[in-house]
């Protein structure tokens, strides 16, 4: 069950960035490599972990930016990618959201040697 006023303390009211991404919609992207995953329109469309997913729209991030449509893909797919792109743009996110989604799904790293 989940707590709306705990939620409403965390993420407040929604405030839009500024950018209007909708009309950096045709930016081209260049990527290269063999069998690179295909690129996403939605958070929907993207295999993050539901929690990730919901918090995201809760912090009112309707839609991936550029730089996330392809990153995302990549990160959660384990590729190594590289991503230039003015500030703003999304790309912490879009290396961020596949590193969340492989730590909710598979939890801590448990240490190799325990010098305990």
């Amino acid at each position: 069950v989940e707590d709306e006023r705990m939620e409403h303390q965390i993420f407040g009211e929604v405030k839009s960035t500024g950018i209007n991404f909708d009309k950096y919609d045709d930016i081209p992207v260049e990527s290269s490599g063999m069998d690179i995953p295909d690129g996403i329109s939605s958070f929907e469309e993207a295999d993050i972990h539901e929690s990730l997913r919901k918090n995201l729209a809760r912090s009112g991030f309707s839609k991936p930016t550029p730089v996330q449509k392809y990153s995302i893909p990549i990160g959660v797919a384990n590729r190594d990618m590289m991503a230039c792109a003015q500030t703003g743009s999304g790309k912490t996110g879009g290396f961020l959201f596949p590193t969340i989604t492989c730590m909710l799904k598979n939890g801590p790293c448990l240490p190799e040697n325990d010098y305990g």
